[in-house]
């Protein structure tokens, strides 16, 4: 009996990403991610990732507030 050689190619992901994203960007918003990409030395998709965690962290911190400032006058 032959032997199976293992799979090949990639790794699975731990965390796949499952949905491809087209965005349109006008030169001067291009420009800025450049900056940010470059000052970060990351992807352009990476910056985007992370000002989107940043942007979801700031909306539920000012949620927390929010509420808590409605519970304590």
């Amino acid at each position: 009996m032959r032997k199976m050689s293992p799979r090949t190619g990639r790794l699975k992901s731990k965390n796949p990403k499952v949905k491809q994203l087209g965005v349109r960007f006008d030169k001067e918003a291009l420009d800025k991610l450049d900056v940010v990409e470059n000052h970060y030395q990351e992807t352009r998709v990476e910056s985007l990732r992370r000002c989107v965690k940043k942007l979801y962290l700031e909306i539920k911190n000012r949620d927390s507030l929010n509420r808590s400032s409605a519970t304590n006058p």
